[in-house]
């Protein structure tokens, strides 16, 4: 398995683990440039997570940007390269 699928993986059996909702986003003609991988939510809160491999993983311009655009509407964006790094950042906002 390729790595960043892993990290994908394992972040989406979290988000089951917690009863979130969440959906894989495929990049395609229909869906704009730089959204997040994995849309969520969780305790009522928006969440977007960009997965990128655990070594290596570039994040892009638009990608950043979106992140932002999705953290300054009250949500949360996280970039994460493993699984503890969307665990973390829930424990730190309280939302498990």
């Amino acid at each position: 398995m390729l790595p960043e699928k892993k990290v994908e993986n394992d972040i989406k059996k979290y988000l089951d683990y917690i009863g979130a909702y969440h959906v894989k986003i495929h990049g395609s003609a229909f869906m704009p440039a730089g959204t997040p991988d994995i849309l969520a939510c969780v305790k009522g809160v928006f969440v977007g997570i960009e997965v990128k491999k655990p070594k290596g993983g570039r994040v892009s311009e638009l990608q950043k940007l979106k992140i932002k655009q999705i953290e300054q509407s009250g949500g949360i964006g996280i970039v994460a390269n493993d699984v503890l790094v969307v665990q973390e950042r829930f424990e730190r906002e309280h939302l498990v």
